[in-house]
């Protein structure tokens, strides 16, 4: 066998192998997508409710409604941009939109410019 031949045959058996390795990394990613929306989400709940609440609380819901908002309108996008449906971009538009709107009450709270 040549060297042709040798790399030829060993690409076709570790195909597998780096499809397998593909995989669990979008699987892994995946999981750290809903994750990252999950904490996120009860994050901001838990703040938000305590702030209604009690008048103050440990963490600002702000923060993380502004995370969840980029986290989902990201993802969204990458939606988007792969299947092109309306929804998709509906989305992003509404998440863009309470992260902008999120960003400028932080801005406004914290420092009283607007």
């Amino acid at each position: 066998m040549d060297k042709k031949e040798i790399l030829a045959r060993s690409q076709k058996e570790n195909i597998l192998q780096d499809e397998f390795a593909a995989f669990v990394e979008q699987k892994a990613q995946a999981t750290a997508y809903i994750l990252i929306l999950i904490y996120s989400a009860l994050a901001c709940l838990v703040f938000f409710l305590q702030t209604h609440f009690t008048g103050k609380a440990y963490g600002d819901y702000r923060a993380f409604l502004f995370c969840f908002a980029i986290t989902f309108g990201s993802r969204s996008f990458q939606h988007f941009r792969s299947h092109r449906k309306a929804k998709d971009i509906l989305f992003v538009l509404i998440a863009f939109c309470i992260a902008i709107v999120t960003f400028i009450s932080i801005l406004n709270h914290e420092m009283e410019i607007l």
